[in-house]
């Protein structure tokens, strides 16, 4: 049974206890009004988690949008570089930054400034991962601003555009970050609620429905009501 089925089941079945008459246990935390805090802290705790869900995804598929573009920008930088009469030298650790920005393989002949270095599409990093890859731009963004001859008149690829690009990147895997911390800890805070081994859903209603047994019997219409109701500890 998923989470959101087992809070669901809980609901439904704190409302049957809530309807029996002579339902009066002497353990507190199965009292008919314990039953419906733990429904409502249960529903509040799922509710949270979707969100921090949901933030995990807007703010990944953000920054996938963003490195996406990456690889073309440098392309931009090593061609506005090469039109700016930059030294071979540079275009050459250029030329390094950009095969690790597209996975391309350092060939026995360097390639030229002049041959094209647009990315090929769906081409996947030769350094996976996003830091590595915000370290290598910002990298090489220091090292065209050593390049007095580089003066570019498009917005995106002057010095300004492209510190604000590396100061962008690092604003979103700082979000990624924390919105995975965000998350890691409702996802804690929801295991504890349903499956927790004191006061959870799970542990909660099977005390429940044992006591339901034990004061109006096996055979019972109250009992036969909840008896299928599963509440098990999977969790997805």
């Amino acid at each position: 049974m998923s989470t959101i089925k087992t809070v669901g089941s809980y609901e439904g079945f704190v409302e049957l206890c809530s309807g029996y008459r002579g339902y009066n246990p002497g353990s507190p935390n199965l009292t008919v009004s314990a039953l419906r805090e733990l429904s409502v802290k249960a529903r509040q705790t799922l509710e949270a988690f979707n969100v921090a869900k949901s933030e995990m995804s807007r703010v990944t598929n953000d920054r996938e949008i963003a490195f996406a573009g990456l690889p073309k920008l440098v392309s931009g930088i090593s061609f506005a570089l090469a039109a700016s009469g930059a030294s071979e030298q540079t275009m050459k650790d250029v030329r390094a930054f950009l095969r690790q920005m597209t996975s391309r393989k350092k060939s026995r002949d360097p390639i030229p400034s002049g041959q094209s270095t647009e990315p090929e599409s769906n081409r996947p990093f030769s350094q996976r991962g996003y830091e590595a890859m915000t370290n290598h731009f910002a990298q090489l963004v220091q090292l065209v601003s050593l390049e007095p001859k580089y003066q570019p008149n498009e917005a995106h690829l002057t010095l300004a555009g492209l510190q604000e690009a590396v100061s962008n990147l690092r604003s979103l895997n700082q979000a990624v970050n924390d919105a995975r911390a965000t998350l890691s800890h409702a996802r804690l805070a929801l295991r504890q609620v349903i499956s927790g081994e004191v006061n959870s859903v799970v542990t909660t209603a099977r005390a429940a429905k044992k006591y339901l047994r034990s004061v109006y019997g096996l055979n019972s219409n109250e009992y036969s009501q909840v008896r299928k109701i599963k509440f098990n500890k999977t969790f997805w």
